[in-house]
């Protein structure tokens, strides 16, 4: 008898999907294998530990498995990756809300007391931290590094009181300025209008910061990071809390693991641009030591050579993969880090199931892990710091959706930052990394854009004292004709090489 090819399968864990103790199956997972599932059933982790569940015929779910839960801190929108063997035998895998593969802490024995001599409950999430977790997940898995700031929670923070606020520089550049007397943060759901005092070097935040902090359970040391919506004095959050930050899986072949894990869910920007951004955690760790040529190994043994920028943590080029594959939005990608600029690639559809399921021949990672590894990658401990990300306390950081070295000489792009929202703009900046074309460009000068059967005229400017090239005329009403947001990139190419006529092209930003 030949023996059972393992089926992989990722099990999502949010809206109806999630309930403590549940683990639920892909709709054809069920179909296919319901029948050949015992009673009870067994969960092998990473780490070696076993726990075992129970199933109910005709349900979708396996059941039992609260204490598994509530030992690896199970919270709604993180994903389970399985690995079904056969029989009541599955292999698990937990991944959190920052994209990376949980730490597995070692088990207690059920014969031995918790070290603090408190055991932990399952609680279930309010509905505030259950969005909490989404946006969080939509930060770090399904947008392309989109923050505007960093805010590390400090005492102060949690205390309340005229002291908490931002530099007034900081509030500058989030695009807030003296006539605004509110900003709005927020998760999907829920929002927090907070009342800004403005001083000579500080914009203070009043009471509802405090209520912020405390609806969302923010605690000292944890990252508030804010993020532009469609509205300039509007930010979505995404929180980085520092007791889970540093709890991600580093491991090596000398235990039959890759590197470091971690998976990115399809947005519009993949599909449309052919760039993905690395999780923060993982670009913080070895973003450095990833050359500009990437190599992809499929299951399915195919082999494919992209492109990294490590300038912005993106891989860019993915066109050949995205279309060999027929990736989708809401796809999901597992990368296997396996060193030397090399990952083992998984893609599951968005009901979770593997892609490349029905490939004969398969490459499976245990084939390969310790191929690549080598000195050349340094994983130090297993916890440790992530550099300056995401502890980063006073200091913007500039948002990027697809902010590539120019690749090609003849185009451009535009990120539509709040100032040009403005009703009376000043004009938007050309960025000077595609300063060829200030050398080609009048002092005063005027280009044509096209999309499709419309054109609009800018006036350009350049400033020699500056080195600024500027666009002025025109701005306003293609920005009016297109819809412009804060957050979406226009891109210009040239037409037939004329450096006077450019195609747009609009990559919208994704609010959730």
């Amino acid at each position: 008898m030949s023996e059972k090819k393992a089926i992989k399968f990722v099990c999502l864990n949010f809206d109806e999907l999630y309930k403590p103790g549940h683990l639920f199956l892909p709709l054809n997972f069920y179909v296919d294998h319901s029948d050949d599932l015992p009673e009870k059933v067994f969960f092998t982790m990473p780490s070696g530990d076993m726990w075992s569940g129970a199933y109910v015929k005709n349900c979708t779910y396996i059941s039992g498995l609260e204490e598994m839960m509530r030992f690896y801190d199970v919270k709604p929108y993180q994903f389970y990756f399985v690995e079904y063997n056969g029989g009541g035998n599955f292999k698990l895998e937990i991944f959190n809300t920052y994209a990376v593969e949980i730490l597995y802490p070692v088990r207690i024995l059920p014969r031995q007391k918790p070290r603090n001599g408190v055991e932990k409950v399952v609680k279930n999430c309010s509905d505030v931290e259950v969005w909490k977790h989404c946006s969080t997940l939509c930060y770090t898995a399904f947008f392309n590094s989109r923050a505007s700031y960093k805010l590390e929670i400090v005492k102060e923070h949690l205390a309340g009181g005229d002291v908490v606020g931002v530099p007034i520089d900081v509030a500058y550049k989030l695009g807030l300025d003296a006539r605004m007397t509110w900003m709005e943060v927020g998760v999907p759901k829920y929002k927090w209008r907070i009342g800004l005092n403005w001083t000579e070097h500080v914009v203070q935040f009043d009471e509802v910061w405090k209520e912020f902090t405390e609806d969302l359970k923010l605690k000292e040391g944890d990252i508030c990071v804010l993020q532009y919506t469609n509205h300039y004095q509007k930010f979505k959050v995404a929180i980085f809390e520092k007791s889970n930050i540093l709890n991600y899986n580093l491991a090596g072949p000398d235990q039959g693991k890759s590197i470091m894990k971690f998976f990115k869910i399809v947005s519009e920007v993949l599909e449309e641009t052919f760039h993905l951004a690395f999780p923060e955690l993982f670009a913080e760790k070895f973003g450095s030591q990833i050359s500009e040529k990437v190599t992809l190994l499929m299951p399915d043994r195919n082999e494919i050579v992209v492109n990294y920028s490590g300038k912005n943590n993106f891989l860019y080029g993915l066109k050949e993969f995205v279309r060999a594959y027929s990736i989708a939005v809401d796809f999901l990608i597992f990368f296997d880090f396996l060193g030397n600029s090399t990952f083992y690639v998984s893609v599951f559809d968005y009901l979770g199931e593997d892609v490349c399921e029905d490939v004969d021949d398969k490459l499976h990672l245990a084939e390969i892990v310790g191929s690549f590894c080598g000195p050349a990658v340094s994983i130090g401990p297993c916890i440790e710091p992530v550099g300056d990300v995401p502890c980063i306390k006073h200091s913007s950081l500039p948002i990027s959706v697809v902010d590539l070295e120019a690749v090609v000489d003849l185009r451009f792009e535009i990120l539509v930052m709040p100032s040009h929202m403005l009703t009376h703009c000043h004009g938007v900046d050309v960025k000077s990394k595609f300063s060829h074309f200030r050398d080609v460009w009048k002092k005063k000068d005027y280009i044509t854009v096209y999309d499709g059967s419309r054109s609009w005229e800018f006036e350009i400017r350049k400033r020699r004292e500056s080195k600024r090239t500027t666009i002025h005329q025109g701005w306003i009403q293609f920005r009016g004709d297109l819809q412009l947001n804060v957050g979406d990139v226009c891109k210009f190419e040239s037409i037939d090489e004329d450096l006077w006529k450019f195609r747009v092209k609009i990559l919208r930003s994704v609010v959730v």
